[in-house]
C-alpha cells in the first residue's frame, strides 16, 4: 500500500496517570505525534458486533511502520474525526512498510 493512500491526518495519543488530592487516579492524554493514516470503517459484521457490545463502532487504521507506531499498544489511542479511537492491540505488519491497527470509538 502506498503512502499516497494514507490521506487522513490523525493524532496518536498516550495516557499518563497521576493522583489527585484524594489519591484517585487522573488520566490525562497527551499527543505523541500526528501521523498520516488510511482509515476504513469496520465491515457490517464488525459494526453489528461493536454496537451490541458497547454502542461503539470499529475502524482500521493503516499507519507507516516507524519507531513510534511499533511502540503503540492497547493503552494508546488515535483521535480522528472528533472520535477517540481506542486501539485494541499493537499493530499488525502489512505490506508496504505499514502497520494495521484495529480500534473502537464510542458513538454518541
Amino acid at each position: 500500500m502506498s503512502s499516497a493512500s494514507r490521506d487522513k491526518l490523525v493524532s496518536v495519543q498516550r495516557a499518563t496517570v497521576t493522583k489527585d488530592d484524594y489519591n484517585e487516579d487522573i488520566e490525562t492524554w497527551a499527543e505523541l505525534r500526528k501521523e498520516w493514516a488510511r482509515v476504513r470503517y469496520g465491515n457490517a459484521a464488525e459494526r453489528r458486533e461493536a454496537a451490541q457490545t458497547q454502542s461503539s463502532r470499529s475502524a482500521t487504521f493503516d499507519l507507516a511502520d516507524n519507531t513510534l507506531t511499533r511502540a503503540l499498544s492497547a493503552k494508546d489511542r488515535i483521535v480522528w474525526d472528533g472520535i477517540n479511537w481506542d486501539l485494541s492491540a499493537p499493530g499488525i505488519p502489512i505490506s508496504g512498510g505499514e502497520l494495521q491497527f484495529t480500534a473502537t470509538g464510542a458513538t454518541s
